[in-house]
């Protein structure tokens, strides 16, 4: 968070200042609970000058502050409220496909092995089944809910794309030719790659803007 020139704090987790040593507007610094902390522009000119420009600035301050934590306290009281049974299904059965898609990756750079790349392919795409039934429950029972929160709305829609990405370039990979064939697939190893990943970065994910 850059820091606050001129910088007069108001109450805790709030404090106004200018962004720039020399800045020409005020910006309020607030933090809204541990894990988010934003600065923003309130819309009013440094008038040093101006014996009012202060008062002001902390009013607008204020303002926006609560503003922000209303808003801050109705997201963080929605309760996303998964099953543990159908974390866990998900869990075990997506990560099983990932890490046979990396074994068949592996095979790939050491040539063809004993327990060689077609049966590692296979195993990996008969995971596909309770991965799919296991993203199935957990569509219903999570993005309904978890759409209101604003907070991880952005990564789970990325996920979102990702997964049915891989569904898709899983199953083109068995129905075109070859040249579109490599193409497709190294996508889906690329991306592939990174889903566990990121399905953890969306779960650990701060509000921090």
């Amino acid at each position: 968070m850059p820091k606050l020139y001129k910088a007069i704090k108001l109450s805790k987790g709030l404090k106004i200042g200018l962004r720039e040593p020399e800045g020409e507007e005020w910006f309020a610094d607030m933090t809204l609970n541990t894990n988010k902390r934003t600065c923003r522009k309130i819309n009013v000119p440094f008038l040093p000058k101006d014996k009012k420009n202060m008062s002001l600035a902390e009013e607008k301050a204020v303002e926006l502050f609560n503003f922000l934590q209303e808003k801050d306290e109705k997201e963080r009281s929605y309760k996303i409220y998964v099953p543990t049974w159908q974390t866990k299904f998900f869990t075990s059965s997506l990560l099983l496909l990932w890490l046979t898609g990396i074994l068949w990756i592996f095979l790939g750079f050491l040539g063809d092995a004993p327990f060689g790349q077609t049966q590692i392919l296979i195993l990996h795409g008969s995971m596909i089944i309770p991965t799919l039934v296991s993203l199935g429950v957990l569509i219903v029972s999570h993005l309904p809910e978890g759409w209101e929160p604003t907070k991880k709305r952005k990564s789970g829609l990325l996920l979102s794309f990702i997964l049915f990405f891989l569904v898709v370039s899983g199953f083109l990979l068995f129905y075109t030719n070859t040249f579109i064939s490599e193409q497709i697939s190294y996508s889906h190893s690329t991306i592939g790659l990174v889903l566990i990943p990121l399905i953890f970065w969306h779960y650990k994910k701060k509000a921090v803007t």
